[in-house]
């Protein structure tokens, strides 16, 4: 009982929900054509049957992108493509960060701003109304991934059998009053939380009295012309992806089609955007090559990826994490989604970009980041340390 509680609480808890997997063989130079590079490293994901489908985005330094689809995922049984709708879990923090940048480069907001002053009124620990919003957004506030107590282990042990959603208590009022008797751990170190953008989300929608849906359509989706993206509930085009059971539901046969969740609105700032490849290939771009008119938005948005704290693996910058891969530092996000797993990956020495979408949920998610080392073996990186250069600004 002891172990099962304790597996429980590594799937709630652990601070990263991948394994990301060095290339095992980083003199070799990458030959053969773009496509079967990418089939090289898809086929035998797909041949162990880790994912009925998947869609992979390539950004090219010089602005030109390339998609290739797999497998047949979207609901109804047709075939994938670079506009088909998934569910992208945690990549949704990246398009909330590009939001919090823009408010605090406008005064709005201010990342040394504590949570007692980002939600006056509301009830707050000692430890807790100190929180920064930097520190939220970089994930170095001292909160775990999620509240684990009994009945989070419960909702977890029961999402292994059934996928159901171990989030379903997790609304504003519950959060409020995680927050009002929050004490950080003896050492507080950099570990990935839901629970941080969920406050952030709160926290902007009590500052500039909208929806957070609705700030960050007008604020990051429009500006960037990411016409598949939305919310929840939003009417969207394109079709959407048909999630399947992969490493979880552990109990789960594997290939097993699974419902998408439904988030509460104390979610929606963590995990509960849909896109594209297409739309989340622009968007990487947008960090690297803004858009016509946009040139701040996208100074914004580069900066967000600018390491806070310094270490070689999981670096944390505002949303973003690097990973040091041998000479290359690789920025990303990875999302899980019940059914699906997303990656977004940047070089910034090289100004490549790779988004891996699959239609199954599997930790061991190696895709991305072996494109990215391939097609960088030609080149020198920087060391992370030039990565966390102090903010120009």
């Amino acid at each position: 009982m002891l172990a099962g509680l304790a597996l429980l609480l590594a799937l709630g808890g652990c601070g990263n929900m991948t394994r990301m997997v060095s290339d095992p063989a980083p003199q070799a130079a990458p030959s053969g054509s773009l496509q079967a590079q990418v089939d090289a490293l898809v086929q035998p994901v797909l041949a162990a049957k880790e994912t009925p489908g998947l869609v992979v985005g390539l950004l090219e330094p010089d602005g030109q992108q390339h998609f290739f689809a797999y497998g047949l995922g979207e609901v109804g049984g047709a075939e994938l493509n670079a506009d088909t709708r998934f569910p992208v879990g945690s990549l949704t923090k990246g398009f909330v960060a590009a939001l919090v940048t823009q408010l605090v480069d406008e005064g709005r907001l201010r990342w040394d701003e504590t949570l007692e002053q980002l939600m006056p009124g509301q009830p707050l620990s000692a430890a807790a109304r100190r929180i920064t919003l930097e520190q939220l957004a970089s994930h170095s506030a001292g909160l775990p991934r999620q509240p684990t107590d009994l009945r989070m282990l419960l909702d977890l042990g029961r999402f292994t059998w059934d996928g159901s959603n171990f989030y379903r208590r997790f609304d504003a009022d519950f959060l409020r009053h995680y927050m009002a008797e929050f004490e950080p751990p003896g050492k507080v170190v950099p570990a990935y939380s839901n629970i941080g953008f969920a406050l952030i989300g709160l926290a902007i929608e009590a500052r500039c009295g909208q929806p957070l849906e609705t700030l960050v359509r007008e604020r990051v989706l429009r500006p960037l012309g990411l016409t598949h993206t939305g919310f929840q509930g939003e009417t969207l085009p394109g079709r959407p992806a048909q999630g399947h059971a992969g490493d979880q539901p552990k109990f789960m046969r594997r290939g097993r089609p699974v419902e998408d969740w439904t988030h509460s609105d104390a979610m929606k700032g963590s995990a509960a955007l849909s896109t594209s490849a297409r739309d989340l290939l622009r968007f990487a771009q947008a960090h690297l090559q803004p858009p016509p008119g946009q040139q701040r938005l996208g100074e914004l948005l580069a900066d967000n990826l600018r390491v806070r704290i310094p270490q070689l693996q999981d670096a944390p910058g505002i949303a973003w994490v690097t990973d040091q891969m041998g000479e290359l530092a690789i920025t990303n996000q990875v999302g899980m989604a019940v059914g699906h797993t997303s990656y977004v990956g940047i070089d910034r020495a090289h100004g490549r970009a790779v988004v891996v979408l699959q239609t199954s949920f599997n930790w061991n998610f190696k895709i991305g980041h072996l494109l990215l080392q391939r097609l960088a073996r030609a080149n020198t990186a920087p060391s992370l340390a030039a990565m966390s250069a102090p903010d120009s600004r």
